[in-house]
């Protein structure tokens, strides 16, 4: 159990942050990362290039570089838009061209507000360091990524029910009253023709008026999203193990492929109903590092001394949930005859249903019997209850 997961984007659709990465690493013992421009640049700024580096060579931590960007290009002939999918790059800028993902990678540190020479040194460096892969290459799906996202366009059904969910995700009230959808993508040499019955107007009224004002939503902007669900379908068939994107995609593939995404959302739902149950009313790790309550460096202590802990998540049979498994490993039976027998029992009955009681019951038991001193031997509330707690509770 928690043995690896892959991150490309927050549940958001955001970049991934170095506070979803720490909690990552906190759970699983390994962290493999698919990192483009934007979240390398986005975690530099985040924590800075010395620490970046030190993330990365990590043991716990892998990663692959992916230099192009997915997207939908508009072309269009006379009134007519025409669309198509493209992995694209930063080919030059106003000095000149940029022939290398080094080049390219350093540039954008600078602009960043990085030193030059800093920004080229850690480029080197990272160049070194992580393989790169092209999504427009065959690594992770024969003909690449762009190619396979245009086979979806052809199944008409899928194509109707996608570009439903991401209106939905854009605006939730889009299809309130039984809203009909009606979609047609043509295809033609040019590029794929859309005609539909979407109102852009009333979506982009409702987003515009959220605060921040959101990103105006256009059929190439739904297309992308589909575009990118096949770019996550990819990643997660080539990588074994969990795969954590953005829930727009994560819809999107489970559309297709339910029983691929199967074993992350069990996962996560586990993981959190762990905190919910022993972190009650404590704001999430990830919140306390990207809030800047908590350093990086703070973190890297608190991993040190979690290794005992991620060996015991590891150790979890597959098919337990992680609060039954952590009530059992810090009130197994053989160990606490005789202290309130009748409440233990209720406790680990209740704690296999994830129900409210269980926290109480935890609460009346660490604060009534110091389980840490009752029990001989290592228990995995004691990194809890002594290292976690203390660190998600600065607020």
């Amino acid at each position: 159990m928690f043995e690896k997961v892959v991150l490309r984007r927050a549940e958001n659709g955001s970049l991934v942050t170095v506070g979803q990465i720490a909690e990552a690493l906190l759970y699983y013992q390994g962290v493999h990362l698919v990192l483009d421009p934007g979240t390398l640049v986005g975690l530099a700024h985040q924590i800075g290039l010395p620490r970046l580096k030190t993330l990365l060579d990590l043991p716990q931590v892998s990663a692959v570089f992916c230099d192009e960007i997915l997207a939908t290009v508009t072309n269009k002939v006379g009134v007519t838009e025409f669309y198509d999918f493209a992995a694209v790059t930063m080919s030059g800028h106003e000095k000149g061209k940029l022939a290398t993902p080094y080049d390219r990678i350093a540039l954008q540190l600078e602009r960043k507000g990085f030193a030059r020479k800093d920004a080229r040194k850690f480029s080197l460096w990272f160049i070194d360091l992580v393989v790169a892969r092209k999504l427009s290459g065959n690594h992770f799906v024969k003909g690449g990524i762009p190619e396979a996202a245009r086979s979806d366009l052809g199944d008409d059904v899928y194509m109707q029910t996608a570009i439903r969910q991401a209106i939905l995700h854009a605006d939730d009230r889009y299809f309130d009253g039984d809203r009909s959808l009606s979609i047609e993508l043509l295809r033609l040499p040019n590029g794929v023709c859309a005609f539909s019955d979407i109102d852009f107007g009333e979506i982009n009224t409702h987003r515009n008026a959220k605060a921040p004002p959101q990103e105006a939503v256009t059929i190439a902007n739904l297309l992308t999203t589909i575009l990118e669900a096949r770019a996550d379908l990819a990643m997660a068939s080539h990588y074994s193990g969990d795969f954590v994107t953005s829930e727009v995609a994560s819809s999107l593939i489970r559309l297709r492929y339910v029983e691929l995404l199967q074993s992350t959302k069990e996962h996560a739902d586990s993981q959190q109903k762990f905190v919910d149950v022993n972190l009650p009313d404590a704001p999430s790790l990830a919140e306390c590092i990207d809030s800047g309550e908590r350093s990086f460096d703070e973190f890297l202590q608190l991993l040190s001394s979690a290794s005992r802990f991620k060996n015991w998540i590891t150790s979890v049979n597959i098919d337990e949930n992680l609060v039954s498994a952590y009530m059992k490993a810090i009130l197994s039976e053989d160990q606490v005859q005789g202290i309130k027998g009748k409440t233990l029992r209720y406790a680990l009955t209740t704690g296999a249903g994830f129900m409210n009681p269980v926290v109480g019951v935890l609460t009346s038991l660490a604060d009534t019997f110091l389980i840490e001193k009752l029990l001989s031997g290592w228990r995995p509330n004691h990194f809890v209850a002594k290292k976690l707690d203390p660190f998600v509770r600065v607020y």
